[in-house]
């Protein structure tokens, strides 16, 4: 679980660092602000990917401890 969440600061701080150099390289899309919208929904599906497998990670230790506690 542990790893999980370092994995998951790491690729976190990796996407705003490469959406911000993007940002900077593209100032003639700034404009129209259609980079900033598309930026804005990766961001969101990361973030809900992210925050899916976080929980899903946490359901299935439950149930790994359950199911040793189990056949004790």
């Amino acid at each position: 679980m542990k790893n999980l969440k370092s994995i998951f600061i790491l690729l976190w701080g990796n996407l705003f660092a490469i959406a911000g150099a993007a940002a900077a390289e593209s100032q003639p899309m700034r404009g129209n602000a259609k980079f900033n919208v598309v930026a804005a929904v990766l961001c969101i599906i990361f973030a809900g990917l992210a925050f899916l497998l976080i929980r899903l990670d946490k359901r299935v230790s439950r149930l790994e401890k359950q199911n040793k506690e189990g056949k004790k």
